[in-house]
């Protein structure tokens, strides 16, 4: 959990410069920076969750440290298409799965995952 929090901070990083439009040859309109901060806030808030779990105690699944890993994937894939220009899909799936995968990160955590 805790190197999926650094890694977002390491990816999420330049994210501010590049929507300034202070990255070269990377110009974003307000709806593909809406999109990009949606899907920011959405793999934010899932890591928030399961760390707010795991430091009050409580068991995650395995169903939602798994939706957290495909979505930071996603994030990643963003943010390098973003970086290079571009605006991959993967922006906007993680913008869509915001309230469905946030919800099973705070509901579902009744099994305890061993080693984490």
């Amino acid at each position: 959990m805790y190197d999926i929090d650094s890694a977002y901070h390491v990816v999420a990083e330049p994210m501010p410069d590049v929507m300034a439009g202070k990255l070269p040859g990377v110009t974003l309109t307000n709806a593909e920076k809406t999109l990009v901060k949606s899907a920011s806030q959405t793999v934010f808030n899932e890591i928030t969750s399961l760390e707010t779990s795991i430091e009050g105690g409580k068991s995650i699944t395995a169903t939602a440290v798994s939706a957290l890993e495909t979505d930071f994937a996603s994030f990643e894939t963003c943010c390098t298409g973003v970086k290079a220009g571009q605006q991959p899909s993967a922006c906007a799936d993680i913008a869509t799965t915001a309230t469905a995968t946030t919800t099973n990160a705070t509901t579902t955590t009744t099994t305890t995952i061993a080693g984490n």
